[in-house]
């Protein structure tokens, strides 16, 4: 078993300020890296580098020890987790409420443990919109690198004792682990973005470069050559990739592999770059950097910073460097060097106990629901009422296939006169327009589907089943002729604003759409989805007024926990009609060539004087950042109540 020689390379440390880098920028939302998430990926390669290249250089001299080296990674690993566990814990007490700080308490526990990765795995992967309400969602790759150490010294053991050639050995589990990789990623299975086993050829990727390097060094030119297209892979994958694509699978490869090539580099022009001051002490303090810059930025969301405000990310970026060199020097570096806590004893007893009481207060928080008592009542009432009162219409109806539809309004009439189809903003107020339709003895179905678009050809993913739905949504329609097509969907995420706020991927008949032909696209598929629908009345909304980094719920409990005023103003009615200026257009467009087409605007009831609420008096009007409440949905849906009592004349005239 050969290895490359065991020298501290300062391009190395540069890599990782570069991987850090690309994930904190991802996760501050700006729009020209939305594949920062690759970073991860970088550090993958890293770690199975470093590691491999110190566990075959000490089998190599016959001094390797396992328990030395389990020793070593948690000195590298848990001084800085431990405390940012133990700090993420106080601040939630002050500032997070039970519906988050709840499961929090579970996310706790898998991290003290190293298995946080298992703790994720239940949702709706790594790009659920909810995930900025999980402090620790970032720990699942420490998890993965953690199992990693686990079973991989065992396999480098085992090829020696049974004299097996490593590179192949290795290389099998690697090309195995990308095979199972790519095949979850075609299935857009999302528990396999947290797994070790799809995870295993990142991290093994580093492992072979590290067995096959020799000690002779490439040309001049070839490591400069091999170094550009390494550094070029990793900046397209982050300046490329989004959470549309399927990850890890096969594009995983451009990260990886430009990773594994300016480690192989070892040099060149890129590997002088990476190994400048400023790049080689950030990547010092990049673990540390990864470790806090998520838990601050979900915690500053919380109370009502978003990640998106330039002075939340000023201030997160300050305070994470700050943390980071502080504990550089106060507990990582002398825990490290044996300066503290030298003895191994002592070492593991006060890292034990310091894991079971994390592990202690984790239990308590999940158990108690989030310890509520901490809370005034009406807080935890007005927490309970969001959740049991939002998104009636899945109450109502809890198992909505891509077939089936919901009955609305008086089911005891013998006709259909109104359908709502839309996206998740219809699933929030379908069932209180129903309950509208209803005192005027009128019958509707809502055809919605939460993430589609009711618009022709249109798509947010180009997987996604609902182009199915739409088709179904259309037959429904024309068997039952309905007079009223109430269609509610996200318009402003679609279409964007004049800078560039809330766009989303778009995909026309599985293209994705740049932002030029954005606006042009759209009002095609409009025309197509009125022709669709034929000659009956339809009414849409322009996008309800929607806000980012704070839930209503978090923000009145730390508005009531301060003493700060709960009626903040983030939002003019101006503004919004300014960020809703393309939509405006569209839909006026759509109203002028279209007799039949007409719009409504929430705004006018969700910004009274001239300044937009989430929350009334002590009543919430929102249930998240961009969904109505039921109480919000109740002032909301009577502005479609005269396009129902229409109906009623219809009826009477047909």
């Amino acid at each position: 078993m050969t290895s490359s020689s065991w020298k501290y390379r300062e391009d190395i440390d540069g890599l990782r300020a570069l991987a850090v880098a690309i994930v904190i920028l991802f996760h501050f939302e700006f729009s020209w890296v939305p594949g920062g998430f690759v970073g991860v990926d970088v550090f993958f390669v890293i770690s199975g580098f470093l590691i491999t290249s110190l566990i075959a250089r000490q089998i190599a001299e016959g001094c390797f020890s396992l328990i030395d080296f389990y020793e070593r990674r948690f000195r590298r690993i848990y001084p800085n987790l431990l405390i940012v566990l133990a700090t993420t814990t106080a601040l939630g007490i002050i500032t997070m409420v039970p519906l988050t700080y709840g499961p929090f308490g579970r996310s706790l526990v898998w991290a003290a443990l190293s298995g946080s990765n298992f703790a994720f795995i239940g949702g709706n992967g790594y790009f659920d919109p909810d995930n900025l309400t999980k402090p620790l969602l970032h720990t699942w790759s420490l998890g993965v690198e953690e199992q990693f150490y686990l079973v991989f010294p065992w396999l480098l053991i085992f090829a020696t004792k049974r004299d097996y050639s490593a590179k192949w050995l290795i290389g099998g589990f690697v090309a195995l682990s990308l095979a199972l990789s790519i095949g979850a990623a075609m299935l857009n299975w999302a528990p396999s973005y947290f797994l070790l086993p799809t995870r295993f050829w990142e991290l093994g990727t580093g492992a072979l470069i590290a067995i096959l390097q020799s000690g002779d060094r490439l040309p001049s030119t070839q490591r400069s050559v091999l170094g550009i297209a390494g550094l070029l892979a990793i900046a397209w994958a982050a300046l490329r990739l989004s959470e549309f694509d399927p990850f890890p699978g096969y594009v995983a490869l451009a990260p990886t592999l430009g990773a594994a090539a300016i480690i192989w580099a070892n040099g060149g022009i890129v590997g002088k770059l990476l190994s400048l001051r400023p790049f080689v002490w950030i990547g010092r303090l990049s673990f540390a950097l990864y470790l806090w810059h998520w838990p601050l930025i979900s915690i500053a969301a919380g109370i009502g910073l978003p990640p998106t405000d330039t002075a939340t990310r000023v201030v997160i970026t300050a305070v994470m460097s700050v943390l980071s060199v502080v504990g550089y020097f106060l507990w990582e570096q002398p825990i490290r060097q044996k300066r503290l806590l030298g003895q191994r004893k002592p070492f593991f007893a006060a890292l034990a106990l310091f894991t079971l009481a994390l592990v202690g207060a984790g239990i308590l928080i999940f158990e108690t629901r989030g310890l509520p008592q901490r809370l005034p009542a009406d807080l935890i009432a007005m927490d309970e009422a969001v959740k049991r009162d939002s998104y009636l219409i899945s109450q109502r109806c809890p198992e909505m296939g891509m077939e089936s539809s919901c009955p609305l309004g008086d089911e005891t009439s013998d006709k259909i006169s109104f359908v709502i189809i839309g996206d998740s903003h219809s699933h929030a107020i379908a069932a209180e327009i129903g309950d509208i339709a209803k005192a005027y003895h009128l019958r509707g179905l809502y055809l919605g589907r939460g993430g589609c678009p009711p618009l022709a050809n249109i798509t947010r993913d180009p997987d996604s089943p609902c182009p199915l739905r739409y088709e179904s949504a259309l037959r429904k329609i024309q068997e039952n002729n309905p007079k009223l097509v109430i269609s509610i969907l996200q318009w402003a995420s679609l279409v964007g604003g004049p800078d560039g706020e809330y766009k989303t991927l778009l995909f026309d008949h599985n293209k994705e759409v740049s932002d030029a032909e954005r606006i042009p696209v759209i009002k095609s598929a409009l025309e197509k989805t009125i022709e669709d629908i034929g000659d009956r009345q339809i009414v849409t909304s322009i996008t309800i007024p929607e806000y980012s980094g704070k839930a209503p719920v978090i923000w009145k409990a730390w508005s009531e926990r301060f003493g700060l005023p709960s009626s903040l103003v983030e939002l003019t009615y101006d503004q919004f009609i300014s960020q809703q200026r393309y939509v405006l257009e569209i839909l006026n467009e759509a109203s002028a060539k279209h007799k039949n087409f007409k719009s409504v605007n929430p705004g006018r009831i969700l910004c009274p004087e001239g300044a937009c609420i989430r929350i009334k008096g002590s009543t919430l009007l929102y249930q998240n950042n961009t969904h109505l409440s039921h109480s919000g949905a109740l002032l909301v849906a009577p502005l479609f109540e005269p396009y129902l009592a229409a109906l009623t004349l219809i009826d009477k005239n047909p």
